[in-house]
């Protein structure tokens, strides 16, 4: 039986992969798991009381603001000796680090205390506390080859961790989908995505104008209200601030239209499904774009960018007049997903260990 820490932060798509890893390797009974992040961070309401939750101090680079990092070797120290002294009050027998700049110091501690670090990179570019950790980690698990150019440790490919997903079962059809030929299911995060929520009001009238269409539209609650007021007399369009059961959704819609974060590509991925994706074009290294383009150049997706001139609805239109071609999407996006990717990773991780 094996302890692990995993590390973790800052947003939800490095807290969530930890989380379904957590639950691999307690499910396979390979022993138990506990979290350290940031006291204040997203990871310690994400983890809630399910495992044990260890503080640990950390600051992040400010891109592009040199007088913001004036302080930032002092603070690398106070990190490192805060985590320093997490593991050593933990002594977990691996750390886990699935990034955010709070995994930087814990993996550094780890190292310095001769327990075994692996990683996990959910983008096609890496993130920068997964590239320095490279450094020191026995391996890492990709979601995407193209990462691997950035790292410095042995890699695999295995896909994102996920929770466990009904993939094998069929869900009831949602109430907004019923008795509709084409079901369109939109995501743009919890929060709700502007750019793409303001490309689809510019084609409202024209998805409110086609026969047989079904749009579920998870608007985020900030824009909540102005879509509803501009889809009101629209029967076939139902905007909602926050979809809390996604899968039934999402496992009966012809088509997705969402962002391009690691996990939600590899839930969609996971249920074969079609999508044309907007990137968040503001994220770090612009890796959305990078995630999108890969289900592109598979033939899984295509890609609406922000910076170029709205081609939003021709992109959805094309496709729902395209049977065949969505079946196509759908079969190349089945062959990218990897819904049991968080067992397999514990799997690996605890054979390394025992040897």
């Amino acid at each position: 039986m094996k302890k692990t820490m995993f590390a973790c932060g800052g947003t939800g798509g490095h807290v969530y992969p930890a989380i379904a890893l957590a639950e691999s390797w307690e499910k396979a009974g390979f022993g138990t798991a506990v979290f350290a992040g940031r006291e204040e961070g997203m990871e310690r309401r994400l983890v809630g009381d399910r495992w044990p939750f260890v503080p640990v101090l950390a600051w992040p680079l400010k891109r592009g603001s040199l007088a913001a990092n004036l302080l930032l070797p002092v603070r690398l120290v106070r990190s490192l000796f805060s985590a320093l002294k997490a593991v050593r009050r933990e002594r977990p027998d691996v750390v886990v680090a699935t990034g955010g700049y709070v995994s930087l110091p814990v993996a550094a501690a780890a190292r310095i205390l001769g327990i075994p670090v692996y990683l996990q990179e959910q983008n096609a570019v890496a993130g920068v506390a997964n590239r320095v950790s490279s450094r020191f980690a026995r391996k890492v698990f990709l979601a995407d080859e193209s990462a691997a150019k950035a790292l410095k440790c042995p890699h695999e490919l295995s896909g994102n961790p996920v929770r466990p997903l009904p993939v094998g079962e069929k869900l009831p059809v949602p109430a907004e989908f019923e008795g509709a030929a084409e079901r369109i299911l939109v995501m743009g995060g919890s929060q709700g995505a502007k750019g793409l929520n303001d490309r689809l009001l510019g084609c409202a009238e024209k998805i409110g104008a086609r026969p047989g269409l079904s749009m579920v539209w998870q608007t985020g609650p900030a824009q909540f209200d102005e879509v509803s007021a501009a889809t009101k007399g629209f029967a076939n369009v139902h905007p909602t601030a926050f979809v809390s059961q996604v899968y039934p959704y999402m496992q009966n819609a012809t088509l997705v239209v969402c962002r391009a974060g690691a996990s939600t590509l590899a839930e969609i991925t996971a249920f074969g499904k079609p999508t044309v994706l907007v990137p968040f074009p503001f994220a770090t290294a612009n890796h959305q774009e990078h995630n999108a383009r890969t289900l592109e150049r598979a033939g899984a997706a295509l890609v609406e960018l922000e910076s170029e001139p709205d081609d939003l609805w021709n992109k959805i239109s094309s496709l729902l007049d395209d049977p065949a071609r969505l079946e196509s999407m759908g079969k190349a996006a089945l062959e990218l997903g990897h819904p049991d990717s968080a067992m397999e990773i514990a799997k690996r991780i605890h054979a390394e260990v025992e040897r």
